[in-house]
Formats: structure tokens, sequence, C-alpha cells
């Protein structure tokens, strides 16, 4: 119903719309104070339209007929609802839902509240009318209301649990390979380790197993190699030490014993003893060298000098000059590659009780006399083998060897051993051994210096070939 007052005046601020439940048919009223020309307020103005057809749109929607809705005013109270009376409040029936959305009403234009669970059971909108003082609420479960973001839940999990299956089997297949490979890898390193080499393995990949693959191969040729080599200088040494005196030499007056250590598989060290019937009856020689160097080269020039000096020495001729002889041949071999060796070669004519000897730039050999408890040296000498193609090596004697007296002729490589703090050992502290262990024999003492040697050195690597020859006249 629509009531017009008319006169002559203009229409002031229509207040809000108001809702009154009371009156038949449920109203809302507009009003509006009419004022003159001069602002006097001469009526009022009463709009009233009935609410239900105000709300038919909401009315009509399909949620409002399926879910429970609400349309209440700014203090809570419920002016049309589909499961509650109007007139009543959100809150009244003590529902924690209804009491969350009152208080979210009053402090945001809009918003949207979960109930509990996972999904929540339902799910709660409200949003503030501009055109009128009413909020509309609406309430739906939350499995509907969720539905599309759950389907696509569930896809995605569906979905993300197939595409882990594929990359845990594409991965599987993947290191699978990978394992296979690095199996075949370790059973052929165990088949090397055993000395069985066989045959290469197929690189199938030009990935990391193929270049781990490849690597392999080429370790155990290098390995190969390596173990032929191994195997030629064990065959080297076992020869080069076979050339060497196997046992000391006892005769009725006198004992030699001598002994080498090499630092490599070969060494360039030498001794030996002659007892030729070119030397004469009752006399025996006795001979210690030292090659440049160490290793197979210089066991090669080892080997060399030993059969130019054995051939000279089992001829009649003085010592002077078979080491002249043995020298001119050397150099044709040592020309280019400048190698030489030092020698002393001395022989000992135990009926005479006399000492001839040649140095050819060893070192001199130490003579100890337990009568004076006195050590001196036979210096004499000349240059090494295989400098000098024209030099003439001299021979010299020393007469008065008696019992008791010993003579030691070593390598360099005894006295410049270095222990782990570079301090060498010396002729000192050989001719203090010497002193000490002279009452014993020959392979006693030759014993004693080679384990003050090694303990001296203790933990520090050897450096050069060791060789010492003793003798003890009796």
């Amino acid at each position: 119903m629509i009531r017009v007052y008319i006169h002559s005046a203009r229409i002031s601020e229509i207040t809000p719309p108001r809702y009154d439940a009371s009156a038949e048919g449920k109203t809302v009223s507009l009003l509006s104070d009419l004022n003159d020309e001069n602002s006097q307020t001469i009526g009022r103005l009463e709009v009233l339209l009935n609410f239900d057809y105000l709300i038919e749109n909401i009315a009509a929607s399909g949620w409002w007929q399926s879910h429970k809705a609400f349309l209440v005013d700014n203090t809570g109270q419920i002016l049309i609802s589909t499961s509650t009376e109007p007139g009543q409040k959100l809150g009244d029936n003590i529902d924690p839902l209804e009491q969350k959305i009152l208080e979210a009403m009053l402090s945001m234009p809009f918003g949207t509240i979960l109930g509990q669970g996972h999904p929540p059971s339902e799910v709660i909108g409200f949003y503030k009318l501009h055109e009128a003082p009413w909020t509309l609420v609406m309430i739906a479960p939350g499995e509907e209301i969720l539905s599309p973001i759950i389907r696509f839940r569930l896809y995605y999990t569906i979905s993300g649990a197939i595409f882990i299956l594929l990359v845990l089997f594409l991965i599987r297949s993947v290191m699978g390979r990978t394992v296979a490979a690095i199996k075949d890898v370790s059973k052929a390193a165990d088949k090397v380790a055993r000395g069985d080499y066989g045959k290469l393995l197929p690189v199938k990949t030009q990935d990391e197993v193929g270049e781990l693959t490849r690597s392999f191969n080429s370790m155990v040729i290098q390995l190969k190699e390596r173990i032929q080599m191994k195997e030629a200088l064990n065959l080297a040494m076992e020869v080069q030490q076979n050339l060497l005196p196997q046992k000391p030499l006892h005769l009725e007056n006198m004992d030699i014993v001598g002994q080498s250590i090499y630092c490599d598989e070969t060494g360039g060290d030498y001794f030996d003893f002659f007892q030729f019937p070119a030397l004469g009856s009752g006399r025996v020689g006795v001979a210690v060298g030292d090659v440049v160097g160490h290793g197979v080269s210089a066991a090669l020039l080892m080997t060399t000098v030993r059969a130019f000096l054995r051939s000279q020495l089992a001829q009649p001729g003085d010592l002077d000059q078979k080491v002249t002889a043995v020298n001119r041949l050397l150099c044709l071999d040592t020309f280019e590659s400048c190698d030489f060796m030092t020698l002393f070669l001395m022989v000992i004519d135990a009926n005479k009780r006399e000492l001839r000897w040649v140095r050819a730039g060893h070192d001199p050999a130490l003579v100890y006399d337990p009568s004076s408890n006195s050590i001196y040296e036979l210096q004499d000498g000349g240059s090494a083998l295989g400098i000098d193609a024209d030099w003439t090596f001299e021979e010299y004697k020393h007469s008065g060897w008696s019992a008791g007296q010993i003579i030691v002729i070593g390598t360099d490589g005894i006295w410049e051993t270095e222990n782990p703090h570079s301090e060498k050992f010396g002729k000192f502290r050989l001719r203090q051994i010497i002193r000490q262990h002279s009452q014993f024999s020959a392979q006693e003492i030759l014993d004693a210096i080679i384990n003050s040697l090694k303990e001296f050195r203790g933990t520090a690597s050897q450096n050069d070939d060791v060789t010492l020859v003793v003798v003890k006249a009796l």
C-alpha cells in the first residue's frame, strides 16, 4: 500500500529500509521528511513495500531452496530463513558456527567461515547488502561446496602417484643398468686382483659409467704392462744377484764376506771374489765397484764391467795393465752416454802377507790394525772407469799384512745414508763399529755395520745402493 500526502514541498533524505515483521504481510518501509522552501518540515512521506516482493529473486535461487540461508539485520536478527523462524537471532541455538558468523559480520563486509573436519562439514558465506542494512548468510555442506577442489585434489593425487611411479620405474631402470655395469667392473677388478686380466670390458654408454669402463680398461692395460715390467725386473734382479758371490770365502788364513743391498730391484753396485790361476798361488782377488746412478741402466753397465774384469783377471799380467784394458773397453760403450764406474781392485797374497791394489776413482779401503788400534786408508789411485780411454792406471803395494788385521771396502751408499733428520751416517761411525767389533769374525763385523746402518736410517727411505766387503786375516 502507498499513502501519499501531497504538499508544496520537496523530499528530504530518505531513511534506510525498515523491516516490520509485526505488520500484516511483512512490510518494509521507507520514510522521508517533506520540507518547504525554508527547510521547515511540513510533512512526512512513507512508502510501504511487501518484503516477499523484495526478496523474490533470492527466494527463487537454487541455493535458497536447497541449503540453509538467512537474511539478517546488523544485530543478527533473522528477517527470513529457510530453516529458522523469523524473529530469532543468530546464535540463539548455541551453534558455534552461527556465533562465528555474528562476530565476523561485525568486523567485515563479507567473508567465508569453514566448519570442522577435512573437508569441513559446512561452509558459511555472508555478504552485507549495499542497498539495505541487511546481510545475506548462506550455509552449505563442505563436500558439495568443495567438490571441485576435492576432485582436483584426487586427480592431482592420482596423477602425482602415477608420475612418481613412472619416475621410480625410470630410475630403477637406469640404476639397474648402472648397477649392472658397475658389477661388471667389480667382477673384472676381482679377476685382475687374482691375476686374470681377461678381455677388456665393452663400453656400452657415453655417460659416467662408460667413462668409468674406459678408465678401467686403460688401468688394466697399464697394470698388465707394469706387471710384465715388474716380472722382467725381478728376473733381472735374480740374474744380477746370481752374478755376485753367493757365499763367503773362507780360506786357511783369512775370511772374506760381502753383501749388496739395492734401493731398486736392480742396482749398479758390484763386489766380487777371484781365485783364478793367473793370479798366482795363495792369492785372492777382491773387487768393489759403484756405477753412477742406480736401476736397470746401472745394472747393465755393472754386468759389462764384471765381464771385462773377469776376462782380464783370468789372463796373466799385472793389475794395472788389466784395469787399463778394462777402462779402454768400457770407454767404447760409454763414449756417448757419459756413464762411468768407480772400482777398487785388490789382490791379497797370503803367503807374502802383501796387498796390491788399483783404485779407479773409488773411495779408499779402510785397514784396521789391532796392534795399534788404528785405522788407515789405502788411498793412492786414479780416474774412474769409462771416462778417459787413454788413462794409464798404477798398481800400489802394502806389506805387513798380519793376523787380526781387517780390511773394509764399501760404496758411498754407506756413509751417505741419511736418517729422518737429514743427518749422514758418515765414515766416523763406520770406523767406530770396526773398532768395537774387531774381535769378531768378518761376517759378524759386516752384520754389525749393516744393522747399525738400518737402525740409523730408521723410517727414511734408502736412496742409494749399499755394498760392503770385509776381509779379516786369521
